[in-house]
């Protein structure tokens, strides 16, 4: 009888143990995805406070275009509103170009096939209009910003 309850005791302890690491898993991811969110914050809320700032710049000098990048656009670049903004501040923090799957998960989105392939709609037009760079040559197209946040605005 007590070999049994014995048992009983350490099953419940693994289980309570496998819960717990569950939860600890749960937290990290819960952790990061705060931090994500509030370097995104910091980032829109950078951009909004420079989109009044365009009366001291340079008058051939474009708002937000990166100057080292020989590739940048000659014309002024279009609002951003909603994903194309947030998919815009995101790049601009991030480390590393990332692919469409990656930047629908770091803003919380659900990583379904219908959200990774709008979300590479939204890149694919962000590209055109010269707020991003694609990276690739095949079907694995990586995103990178060509703004630049920080001095050149």
């Amino acid at each position: 009888m007590v070999t049994s309850l014995l048992e009983r005791l350490a099953r419940a302890e693994r289980s309570a143990l496998q819960q717990v690491d569950e939860l600890r898993t749960r937290l990290a991811e819960a952790e990061e995805q705060v931090q994500r969110l509030s370097i995104t914050r910091q980032t829109l809320t950078l951009l909004a406070d420079h989109d009044g700032e365009d009366e001291g710049r340079d008058a051939g000098e474009q708002p937000g275009l990166d100057p080292h990048d020989p590739e940048g656009a000659t014309s002024p670049l279009p609002a951003l509103r909603g994903w194309r903004e947030q998919a815009v501040a995101l790049l601009a923090t991030a480390e590393r170009p990332m692919r469409a799957r990656e930047i629908v998960q770091a803003l919380g989105r659900p990583d379904t096939r219908s959200q990774v392939e709008g979300m590479r709609s939204r890149l694919q037009r962000l590209v055109t209009d010269g707020w991003l760079r694609r990276d690739g040559s095949t079907r694995e197209f990586w995103y990178r910003c060509r703004v630049s946040l920080g001095t050149s605005v």
